[in-house]
């Protein structure tokens, strides 16, 4: 007799592993991103550094991470053309070069006619997450669950 047998045990609850598969290969390509970020992040203080969050999952369908400083968007993304307070900014001049010249050029003229730089992290960090998805197929992670 020719014939093929069935192990139910391998299929059981087939939808849960699919499920905690694809979980565990998102949580790790949130995990390489937001290592990334932490890596490219702008740092003065490091308060922007600090305030970073590892991913966690938000609920059962969204994995989240980022930033939780007020300066988190305007590093990554710039500003429009804003008068700053000055105070921070000569601290920072005198912190960064010993000298407060820099930071009144910076509070009267660079942000208010220019407005503040982008400094990418959070979206590098993203791509990483992209490129690992790519790079590290379902079917593996599945593999090891089944």
């Amino acid at each position: 007799m020719l014939g093929v047998d069935i192990d139910v045990d391998k299929v059981d609850n087939i939808g849960k592993k699919v499920k905690k598969a694809q979980k565990q290969r998102i949580k790790d390509a949130g995990d390489k991103g937001f290592a990334f970020s932490q890596e490219v992040v702008p740092e003065d203080r490091g308060t922007l550094r600090q305030s970073g969050f590892t991913p966690e999952w938000e609920d059962a369908e969204t994995l989240r991470w980022g930033y939780t400083a007020r300066q988190a968007r305007p590093m990554e993304f710039g500003t429009e053309p804003f008068y700053p307070p000055l105070q921070p900014l000569l601290e920072w001049s005198e912190r960064v070069t010993g000298d407060k010249g820099l930071g009144f050029y910076v509070a009267q003229h660079k942000i208010p006619t220019e407005g503040v730089d982008s400094q990418p992290y959070v979206r590098p960090g993203r791509e990483v997450m992209r490129r690992y998805l790519k790079n590290n197929k379902f079917g593996d992670y599945l593999n090891d669950e089944l």
